[in-house]
């Protein structure tokens, strides 16, 4: 197990007191404070330093290290973790979230770090692994079985919060149009500027804009890296892919049950459960509404 700081701090102090020199997990982690300690040391006489004089000092590098630590876990820091999506890195602080990337060849951890340092003024600190918490939190919910990352949306404009935060509620394994996402904020006039928000979602694969889709049925874009991710993470989650590219060619954008005159969105959960025999498909919410359907209370489709 490794060291705290404070712990490497006091070793470090130690050998340079008496004579030798900071390992290197010290150098690496501490840098900066121990070649402070190590130009007080080379000032000292060569005689044995005064005993009260060396523990003033031990004293004083572990306070600086304990506020070294405390403000580490607010510091914007960095990590990779493999996943069955591939290599997702997250940049994070407080526990929490603030934006992702899945990467590859074309987009690499050095482009990675660069957009962060950029969109937030700092440049993140790299660690081995994500936090465990988090960790757990991301795999969990890429795996279905935690729905909801803790992220921090903070930098974002109160409008691109509520975008995402909605998006948020749409189940894995569905789809809604981005006129959904704007008539359930109670902005059915804000379709393009959800689009636009969606298009610049800082934690895809977290907050799932991949399972917002274009109001003709296709797919569309992606801003966790185009339509053949989009689709390929759909599939991953379990959504009818191959049916929703059928129901977009036939211009089918809704979907009836014969016995109970509900009218869903295909990919609801609801409508895969009726039986091929009584599906009912309806090109318009309008044209459900005239043979006297009603919407679905789940997918509330708009």
């Amino acid at each position: 197990m490794s060291k705290a700081p404070h712990e490497l701090f006091a070793a470090a102090t130690d050998r340079l007191i008496h004579g030798g020199q900071p390992d290197t997990e010290a150098n690496s982690d501490l840098g900066a404070e121990i070649a402070v300690a190590e130009r007080l040391r080379n000032a000292a006489g060569a005689g044995i330093p005064d005993p009260e004089f060396v523990a003033g000092l031990r004293v004083e590098l572990r306070l600086q290290a304990a506020a070294r630590s405390q403000h580490a876990a607010s510091t914007l820091r960095y990590a990779t973790m493999d996943t069955a999506l591939g290599l997702l890195a997250l940049a994070y602080r407080d526990g929490k979230v603030v934006t992702c990337s899945m990467l590859s060849e074309i987009a690499t951890i050095n482009a990675f770090t660069r957009a962060v340092s950029r969109q937030f003024g700092l440049r993140p600190e790299r660690d081995a692994a994500p936090p465990r918490g988090l960790e757990k939190a991301v795999r969990d919910q890429l795996a279905g079985r935690h729905r909801f990352v803790a992220v921090d949306l903070s930098s974002l404009t109160p409008f691109h919060q509520r975008v995402l935060e909605k998006t948020a509620e749409i189940p894995r394994g569905e789809v809604r149009p981005y006129s959904w996402v704007a008539r359930e904020l109670g902005a059915p006039g804000a379709v393009r500027a959800v689009g636009t928000a969606l298009g610049h979602n800082p934690v895809p694969f977290l907050i799932p804009c991949h399972r917002v889709v274009r109001s003709d049925g296709t797919l569309g874009e992606y801003s966790g890296g185009g339509p053949a991710v989009k689709e390929r993470v759909l599939d991953f989650e379990g959504a009818p892919v191959e049916e929703l590219r059928q129901a977009a060619r036939s211009g089918q954008r809704y979907r009836g049950s014969r016995t109970t005159h509900i009218v869903c969105y295909p990919s609801c959960h609801a409508a895969r459960r009726i039986q091929p025999e009584n599906i009912v498909p309806f090109a318009t919410l309008g044209q459900a509404h005239s043979y006297g359907y009603r919407p679905c209370s789940l997918c509330r489709p708009a």
